[in-house]
């Protein structure tokens, strides 16, 4: 049997400036090809106010430079000329030109004017740049810098009046300078971000690198485990991948539900951060981040590699080391097959970050698991010298997907044109079927014949695919791997010993589309299928109806396949569709109450009995799927006050892999939550005497 083992070490302008001249003793001649900031800022939150003086040095021989900066900043160039080119469409940037730069190539920019918010981030509602009593966030979405079309990457100094009681972040080494603070980057970047705010900070130095926690109230006890926690990932990778590329790492409070990573530090929302599993989730995905996307730059034309190694490095490599690696991978074609494959597929070259349930089935899990299947092929030792090769030849410059794969993919060129075609180019995954399995007895023992057959549309994929025997004797296993190259092809295997049972990549090795009996009843199938029917109850209350209308029009506007019915209006559920029942009142519960019994569950008039335990509707909120996975998706949501209606609606789709969960009342908090699981999988067949 082949160990599923990776091995490393564990280790656990008409304002007053006040202008403070500071000299870094790389900072002029840092990178001598990339663009310098020499930024000077001043903020004044109370009136939302920041003003900037912008010492440019740009690389020799530029003669003009084009750049964007926010419309609500007023603008003056000392010594040059600038001319206005126009605006964006939204109204939000203000574009220019400076036709002739001085022979130095130095240019001074002085700005300021009001810090606004356009909108939201994300799925968080984040304003998209903050400066205010509460606090600061600025980006360069925010356009609070200049944004040079043709230098995407700049190193810069930065220094900044710290508002009283506050504390500063950024990327680059920090100090401070009575009430300045400064920070100090030499590594080419593509942003600078600038986040304030009344915080308590921690700190320790762990092998020269400085570890921050940032929080908004005295808490030394998770300060401690966030500390303990980052300086162990940050050994761990060091010693994988290279060393740790920055000065700093920071994990930083924020006040919206966040889970973003910053080059040297992570935002976390004050929610997020207290969640036990984050310190093994979340935290060493956004560390991971700190060498593949924000010091190894993605090239964006050929898709974000980033974020499938990133997940792959952390998220899959912490599951595997607890011998979850298997369940981890069956999860992502859970997910691809729910929200991408049936209409919302594109090809991984095609993406760029995620932006729903789609963009991350192909983004993060479609990549992740294409990096599997080249560590598969490749071995651990030979992925591992390439990931270090991949960091050592490409730190700070951008690399696009296809050299990431050449870099770490064993084999020459036409191999590697055929694994880039098929896996970044290509839409859709290959669907595999095992066929005409046949055992027989001979001299030497067995003899097992079996087909395998790639069932999508379009050309077969050139596959290498792990078939497993379970052999007569208790607990042994044997695995092979078979080349698959064509739609249709016939394998024959030996063995001295009876197979018992004969199983198609068992531990969901290959990136492949799940056939339906593989796919257990979860909330992800009933979210992600064509057509999702929310069933009304008639009879409740008007506050109740119009929570329930709410919840609809969320997940609307989250899904494209939500409609509504009120129990009255119909006799039949519809046959091509996935179904929810809502609320206790609901008319059709009775009529299909038996499609949610199971063992040791059943779902009663005002109560559910789940585990040998009841939980009754006044004191708590359930949702309870069909387990019959051959069905169409049938699912169950018993709540009754309109507040923990809305809480539901929000709180569902982060249950997607779940097919039953319990929350308390009131709050809505979590206390119960299971898997369905898969009774019988086509990929396997038992072999008969």
């Amino acid at each position: 049997m082949k160990l599923r083992c990776w091995r490393y070490k564990q280790a656990h302008i008409g304002f007053p400036l006040i202008v403070i001249l500071f000299v870094l003793a790389d900072a002029g001649s840092a990178i001598a090809d990339k663009l310098h900031h020499q930024l000077q800022v001043r903020l004044i939150p109370a009136q939302s106010h920041i003003s900037v003086v912008d010492v440019i040095q740009f690389p020799a021989n530029t003669e003009s430079a084009e750049f964007s900066l926010g419309s609500s900043l007023s603008l003056k160039t000392p010594g040059v000329e600038h001319v206005v080119l126009g605006e964006s469409s939204d109204g939000h940037t203000r574009h220019y030109r400076i036709n002739r730069l001085p022979a130095q190539g130095k240019v001074q920019l002085v700005y300021q004017g009001n810090i606004s918010t356009h909108g939201s981030r994300g799925p968080f509602d984040m304003p998209d740049a903050l400066l205010g009593p509460e606090g600061l966030y600025l980006d360069g979405s925010s356009h609070w810098i200049p944004r040079f079309t043709d230098h995407p990457f700049y190193t810069f100094s930065l220094n900044v009046n710290q508002p009283s009681g506050w504390e500063l972040v950024s990327q680059g080494k920090r100090s401070r300078h009575g009430d300045h603070v400064s920070f100090e980057m030499t590594k080419p970047q593509d942003d600078i971000y600038l986040l304030g705010g009344p915080y308590r900070r921690y700190e320790r130095m762990h092998q020269g690198v400085e570890i921050v926690v940032y929080l908004f109230d005295d808490d030394a006890e998770l300060a401690d485990a966030y500390l303990d926690a980052s300086a162990g990932y940050i050994s761990l990778y060091s010693d994988w991948i290279g060393p740790y590329p920055y000065r700093k790492f920071a994990v930083v409070e924020n006040r919206w539900q966040t889970g973003y990573g910053m080059p040297s530090f992570t935002l976390l929302g004050s929610r997020v951060i207290r969640l036990p599993f984050i310190l093994q989730t979340s935290l060493p995905h956004e560390i991971v981040h700190n060498w593949w996307g924000n010091a190894v730059y993605i090239d964006y034309a050929s898709g974000n590699w980033s974020e499938g190694l990133t997940a792959y490095m952390s998220d899959h490599f912490n599951d595997e080391q607890q011998g979850r690696g298997s369940e981890y991978r069956r999860k992502a074609l859970e997910r691809y097959a729910n929200y991408a494959a049936e209409q919302h597929d594109f090809a991984l070259a095609d993406f760029s970050s995620r932006h729903d349930d789609a963009s991350q089935a192909v983004g993060y899990s479609k990549s992740m698991m294409l990096f599997h299947m080249i560590r598969e092929n490749a071995g651990d030792e030979r992925f591992n010298r390439g990931i270090r090769q991949l960091w050592q030849r490409y730190q700070f410059e951008p690399v696009d997907f296809p050299t990431v794969i050449r870099q770490l993919h064993p084999g020459g060129d036409e191999e590697h044109r055929v694994f880039i075609e098929q896996w970044l180019q290509r839409a859709g995954a290959p669907e595999l079927a095992l066929e005409q399995v046949e055992l027989s007895k001979i001299a030497e023992g067995y003899l097992l014949t079996f087909a395998v057959s790639q069932r999508q549309p379009g050309p077969a994929y050139d596959l290498q695919v792990p078939v497993e025997l379970a052999l007569n004797n208790a607990g042994q296993v044997r695995r092979e791997v078979v080349s698959l190259t064509e739609k249709h092809a016939t394998f024959t295997l030996q063995s001295k010993q009876r197979p018992v049972t004969v199983s198609l990549d068992p531990d969901y090795d290959v990136f492949r589309l799940l056939h339906p009996l593989e796919r257990p009843s979860s909330l992800g199938r009933l979210f992600g299928s064509g057509r999702q029917v929310l069933v009304l109850p008639a009879s409740a209350g008007s506050e109740q109806m119009e929570a329930w209308r709410q919840l609809a029009t969320a997940w609307a506007k989250r899904y494209d396949n939500v409609e509504t019915v009120k129990d009255t209006d119909i006799d039949e559920l519809p046959a091509d569709a996935s179904v929810w029942l809502l609320g206790w009142e609901n008319s059709l519960l009775d009529r299909y109450r038996e499609r949610f019994s199971a063992p040791r569950q059943r779902i009663g008039d005002n109560s559910v009995s789940l585990g040998g335990s009841q939980y009754r509707s006044t004191d708590h909120a359930v949702v309870v799927l069909d387990a019959d996975n051959s069905r169409q998706p049938l699912g169950f949501i018993g709540a009754a006050d309109p507040a923990e209606i809305a809480l539901m609606g929000r709180k569902l789709p982060h249950y997607s892999s779940y097919g039953m969960l319990v929350f308390t009342r009131p709050g809505v908090d979590n206390i119960l939550k299971r898997h369905m699981q898969v009774k019988f999988s086509p990929m396997m067949r038992e072999l008969p005497d």
